[in-house]
């Protein structure tokens, strides 16, 4: 009888430690994952991030150069960095990505942007050194008033483009 007692007491104990903590940081943050592989190294795909809500950060927050955001994106949440902010000048040449004309260099990336041109069982059947690719070329243009440029750190495989800060979901803090 002493066990079930202390079952029960340990199982109360713990439940009222998650409704405390949810009362403390549910409201403000959200436990998810990462979807996919754009983000590696940084997390790989099903890795858990912690996000601050949009609605929870100040009306005037824009993201900083190199903030982790989520955005929606055909229905999926999409974790993303920033890259270039409003005003800046952004274009993809021979694969990498320049800002306000110089080349952007991060400790997060040295890989270029690129297109395959093969599917990936070709490519699974030839040694690496022979994947016939194409490096991205591409005339962004000057990131709009309110909008951040975006990519993943794992550059060949993530999507890129302008977000609307407006409609960035949250910022990742861990």
């Amino acid at each position: 009888m002493k066990i079930k007692e202390s079952s029960f007491k340990a199982l109360r104990f713990l439940a009222i430690c998650l409704l405390v903590m949810y009362l403390m940081f549910g409201y403000q943050y959200r436990v998810t994952y990462n979807l996919g592989e754009s983000m590696v190294p940084t997390f790989s795909d099903g890795d858990w991030i912690y996000v601050q809500k949009r609605n929870y950060l100040s009306d005037e927050w824009t993201p900083s150069k190199l903030d982790i955001i989520v955005v929606e994106r055909s229905g999926e949440d999409l974790t993303k960095r920033v890259v270039g902010l409003e005003g800046e000048l952004v274009y993809i040449k021979n694969g990498k990505i320049y800002i306000n004309d110089k080349i952007y260099k991060d400790q997060f990336s040295d890989i270029h942007i690129t297109f395959w041109l093969e599917d990936e069982e070709t490519r699974s059947e030839k040694p690496k050194n022979e994947w016939l690719f194409l490096n991205v070329d591409q005339d962004i243009g000057v990131v709009p008033k309110g909008y951040v440029w975006v990519i993943g750190d794992n550059r060949p495989l993530s999507w890129y483009g302008m977000v609307k800060i407006k409609d960035i979901k949250g910022l990742v803090v861990f």
